[in-house]
């Protein structure tokens, strides 16, 4: 009742349940996406130099070991408030900050929310809406991507089995495997953070440097268009990798690279 009253009502932010690596003088900060957990980015903490990072890993809320409640939208400002939140008790003053697919929309947030605590912005396969040219209309330029998502959020079994099916077929994809119980606050942020979300618009300004990261193979977000969206904004750049919507080590390495190309060369020297 009181965790209620203070989150619900007084919109108090969540303390997220986190991971914590390295002690190093840069606080990098990387944020999972839907169906996930901080266990994702084991493959890229790996490559990363622990004497140059200390590396923040925090489950989302309604994933992992963070707080599941079923009395909050799973919006991108509830999941943006609690990562504020884990910065500020955590005495981060700048962070390189990362989020892939849905931890993306969540960065950006952050990142426009709280600009002074942000150096830069990874975000590694957004789901970001774009212009698509065929589409004259905001209304139909989303709509196939909308249907898509509006299919998943109204067929739990159906996410269930297709989140199973990768997990079993891409180990590094994700290692939650969605539950009955953990449906709740999945379809919520698949609605409220993924299909209404404002994220393009908010990278269109942003003043912090920011790398968008796609997979070639990726076949799970759509980039249609999105560079073009973009394009005048000189503090944005994108690169390519040959992966999925996972991370695998090869992915990892590149991810780092673009993090800090001198830890990773040190980390290859050591393997």
């Amino acid at each position: 009742m009181f965790d209620e009253f203070w989150h619900g009502r007084l919109r108090r932010p969540f303390r997220l349940s986190f991971q914590r690596f390295g002690h190093g003088s840069k606080a990098l900060v990387l944020l999972h996406g839907i169906a996930s957990d901080c266990t994702f980015w084991q493959p890229l903490v790996k490559v990363l130099s622990e004497d140059e990072f200390t590396i923040f890993v925090p489950d989302l809320l309604g994933h992992g070991d963070s707080p599941k409640p079923d009395y909050i939208e799973y919006t991108t400002t509830d999941q943006a408030k609690a990562v504020v939140q884990m910065l500020r008790k955590q005495g981060i003053h700048e962070c390189i900050l990362v989020g892939h697919s849905m931890g993306s929309l969540v960065a950006t947030r952050v990142a426009t929310t709280l600009p002074q605590r942000v150096a830069r912005l990874l975000l590694y396969e957004p789901p970001l809406f774009a212009a698509i040219p065929e589409f004259k209309t905001r209304s139909r330029r989303q709509k196939f991507y909308v249907d898509m998502y509006e299919r998943i959020a109204k067929n739990p079994a159906g996410l269930l089995t297709v989140t199973r099916v990768v997990a079993t077929i891409s180990r590094n994809w994700t290692k939650f495997l969605v539950s009955e119980q953990a449906w709740l606050p999945i379809e919520r942020s698949l609605r409220n953070t993924i299909i209404n979300q404002t994220s393009i618009e908010e990278l269109k300004d942003i003043a912090i440097q920011t790398d968008i990261v796609h997979g070639r193979l990726d076949a799970v977000v759509p980039r249609s268009g999105l560079r073009k969206s973009l394009k005048h904004n000189q503090n944005i750049k994108f690169y390519k990798t040959t992966d999925n919507h996972g991370i695998s080590p090869r992915s990892a390495r590149y991810l780092a690279g673009l993090i800090a190309p001198e830890a990773t060369l040190r980390q290859n020297r050591k393997q």
